[in-house]
């Protein structure tokens, strides 16, 4: 069994047994020196947990180097306050500038989405981005001449489809995209048989970069509309992005805002609650 993936540095390991009493699938076990081992790999998800809660950063885990993690007691993190005044005033955009999002920002936020929570610790998302409107518009350009191409008198795709693509090629409003400066498609691996929480993995990785962009003051907005043309056009979505009829995926839009928003809404009582 391979167990090189795991490593304790015994110069620094307090014997504690925090990190085995941690393991939520009993992959360690602490030795006869206090110590702890890999006893079963096949059990371990590479989950980083026994590396977090060591408080000697002994423990490496596939070769990642503790030092480098910082540690929880120093991060600033936002008051109970700021989240929730953070999730009354966010709000999708569907108005934005003609202006690129800032490439570094960009770089740092997909970065930090390698930390999204997945089930079984899976890590099966792939991160497509369009980052700019130099991308944005050769994307708009390619799904529209797909669009017209399958639109032929033996196939005619759907007037919700189709409309809003006439009014675009014409130079009216993008209903589609609108008129964001880039695109964000997160799917996941349709190859993995482990993957069995696709849906759940997605909407958190899209959740999660929703809040990251716009604390970055980068507007969002979900493009849901990518998903009906997935299931109405399935061969449509696959040319101009390499999406397939069976990847499960989320997508959304993001740019500079072009509107600011003066106050929150009013939705406390839209909350059902059942308390049981």
């Amino acid at each position: 069994m391979n167990t090189e993936f795991f490593k304790v540095d015994k110069s620094k390991c307090l014997k504690c047994s925090l990190c085995v009493r941690d393991c939520a699938f009993k992959a360690l076990k602490r030795t006869d020196d206090g110590r702890p081992v890999m006893a079963v790999p096949a059990r371990c998800m590479r989950c980083q947990h026994c590396l977090a809660i060591c408080p000697a950063g002994a423990i490496s885990v596939d070769g990642k180097d503790p030092a480098e993690a910082k540690a929880t007691a120093s991060l600033e993190l936002p008051s109970a306050a700021a989240v929730e005044n953070y999730i009354l005033s966010r709000r999708s955009m569907r108005h934005f500038k003609k202006e690129n999002v800032d490439r570094a920002v960009l770089e740092r936020i997909l970065k930090t989405l390698g930390n999204v929570p997945t089930g079984c610790n899976a890590r099966a998302l792939t991160f497509t981005c369009y980052p700019d409107m130099e991308s944005m518009d050769a994307f708009r350009a390619g799904f529209i001449k797909a669009i017209e191409e399958h639109n032929t008198p033996g196939k005619l795709i759907p007037r919700s489809i189709a409309v809003p693509a006439i009014r675009m090629r014409k130079g009216g409003e993008d209903m589609f995209f609108r008129g964001a400066s880039g695109l964000l498609i997160i799917s996941s691996d349709e190859t993995n048989s482990d993957v069995v929480t696709a849906p759940q993995d997605l909407a958190a990785a899209c959740t999660y970069f929703e809040m990251l962009a716009q604390a970055n003051s980068i507007a969002t907005c979900w493009c849901g509309f990518l998903n009906i043309v997935q299931k109405e056009i399935p061969e449509l979505l696959e040319k101009t992005s390499g999406i397939r009829r069976t990847t499960p995926f989320n997508a959304m839009l993001f740019g500079i805002p072009a509107v600011k928003y003066a106050r929150t809404v009013l939705r406390g009582d839209y909350a059902k609650i059942d308390w049981r």
